[in-house]
């Protein structure tokens, strides 16, 4: 048993249900004065995302930009076309700085963590943010929260770091989503790990029910080490993951998932906490997001979290 927000948490069976359905709900983990705070922050880069989203420069185009540029629009079929222009440049500027480098894979082998993404999808109402700022104090006692740690911590080893922190604003009268698997597995062959390689851990900001988009699930479909067609549609035992705002949902990466339809006024949202054992490849790197006088005010476990101390060495001086 855990204690946390004034209540008794019975973290084995959590641990237990995670590993049989593949998915548990913990609820009336935020206080309201948490969701108060954490809205306002959200909005916050919401409102940047759309006015003035990362847009660092451009670079050099390459004779495998026109199929990356046509992959993006055939997957995000939904995000408005100077959404996926931005998403190529910065792609060729990542590029650049990489001294022009091109993958040696066709794009849709190339890992997701390499390729930008439009941030904005269901024709203009849904917003994503990835890299979510971890200076911002909210965003930080989220990854920090003690019963989020202990049970990524559980599956995925006391060493596992954040992949990725984003969020979510499923927009009002948007479709649902495709079923997917989660970065990585979407790249890998089948039959999938057996083992989990992420976690993802997912805060409603808002009540998720089955009106405004809450997730959709097929329970177990983890324990088929297989991935889903990308594609919507219904799918035989899916169930919604519904609960009120304040309440953490986690599950497996290699769960069938998808976002629900939205059919209300409301966007729905949620920030998501995405780990991965130390060993695999982050989804983003927030260390050159931090300055040092921000790393000093942060505590150990969050410095670590965020890949301080968590990634490749040089090894070399370089010198011939």
């Amino acid at each position: 048993m855990m204690t946390t927000a004034g209540r008794s948490i019975d973290i084995a069976s959590a641990i237990e249900t995670l590993g049989m359905d593949g998915y548990t709900l913990i609820e009336g983990l935020l206080s309201p004065d948490d969701l108060e705070e954490l809205r306002t922050a959200m909005e916050k880069q919401f409102q940047r995302q759309r006015s003035a989203p990362y847009d660092p420069g451009d670079g050099d185009s390459h004779p495998d930009d026109a199929q990356i540029d046509e992959y993006l629009r055939q997957m995000y079929s939904t995000a408005p076309s100077s959404e996926v222009d931005r998403a190529m440049r910065l792609m060729r500027y990542n590029r650049a700085q990489n001294h022009g480098t091109p993958w040696p894979v066709p794009v849709e082998s190339v890992l997701k963590n390499f390729l930008p993404r439009p941030e904005i999808e269901g024709h203009g109402s849904t917003v994503y943010v990835g890299s979510a700022t971890p200076t911002v104090p909210i965003f930080a006692r989220l990854l920090e929260d003690p019963l989020l740690l202990r049970l990524a911590r559980s599956v995925l080893g006391d060493d596992c770091v954040l992949s990725d922190m984003s969020l979510n604003s499923i927009g009002p009268h948007t479709d649902n989503g495709a079923w997917h698997v989660d970065v990585p597995l979407g790249q890998l062959p089948e039959p999938l790990p057996e083992i989990p390689l992420t976690l993802q851990c997912v805060w409603m900001v808002d009540d998720f029910t089955v009106e405004n988009g809450a997730t959709r699930v097929v329970p177990r479909s983890h324990q088929s080490l297989k991935k889903p067609k990308w594609k919507g549609g219904e799918m035989k035992d899916e169930v919604a993951v519904t609960g009120p705002a304040g309440s953490l949902a986690i599950w497996f990466s290699s769960l069938w998932h998808k976002p629900g339809q939205n059919v209300t006024d409301a966007p729905r949202r949620a920030a998501l906490c995405y780990f991965c054992r130390s060993w695999v490849k982050p989804y983003s790197d927030f260390r050159p997001l931090i300055s040092p006088e921000q790393a000093k005010k942060m505590s150990p476990t969050l410095r670590y979290l965020l890949g301080f101390s968590a990634n490749a060495l040089v090894r070399n001086s370089g010198e011939a």
